[in-house]
């Protein structure tokens, strides 16, 4: 037997249960906190199991894939008004940012494009969308204040300590003044 043989046999353990080497790991048996074992091929069993459209669901899930959504006018206009719907039955505190926004300036109801950008991106569930238009703007009223609420925010509405602490910080914005907006 050669050093670099026997060097390998040393560097392999085996189970107490069996002979099988904890280095193969299709036959190891992975312990978890306090649950049963759960082994590679109870998974594949698990999955196996599974429909062709559940696989494939959690395929997208994992790999960040997810169907397309048809966005036809009809659709939109449906998704929106249960949007608005949603607004309108959420709690008072939690809606008070867009009553604001939407009080000094009422044209910010009419705004479709704000609406689909956040039913897009809570993939068009109109109650997940209404949340996170109401965190937006109460995230803009506490940070900006009133006077930016309504207007986009750009690089000069920022104080002068945050834009120290970002351009020291991990994150980095370095101005391009020919384009006139920050390079991250």
């Amino acid at each position: 037997m050669t050093s670099d043989s026997r060097n390998d046999l040393d560097r392999c353990t085996f189970n107490n249960n069996s002979n099988s080497c904890l280095c193969n790991p299709w036959e190891h048996t992975y312990a978890s906190s306090g649950m049963l074992d759960y082994t590679d091929a109870d998974l594949a069993a698990e999955m196996n199991a599974l429909s062709f459209e559940q696989r494939q669901a959690m395929e997208e899930d994992i790999h960040g894939v997810s169907s397309v959504i048809e966005e036809t006018p009809d659709f939109l206009n449906e998704q929106i008004t249960q949007m608005q719907k949603a607004l309108l039955n959420m709690c008072p505190q939690r809606r008070h940012a867009w009553g604001r926004a939407m009080f000094l300036r009422p044209s910010l109801g009419e705004d479709q494009r704000l609406y689909v950008m956040c039913l897009r991106a809570r993939r068009f569930r109109p109650e997940d969308a209404a949340l996170l238009l109401a965190a937006y703007f109460r995230a803009k009223l506490d940070l900006f204040g009133d006077e930016l609420l309504i207007h986009r925010i750009t690089w000069n509405d920022v104080s002068r300590r945050p834009t120290i602490f970002f351009c020291r910080g991990a994150t980095s914005f370095f101005l391009d003044l020919s384009r006139q907006h920050p390079i991250f």
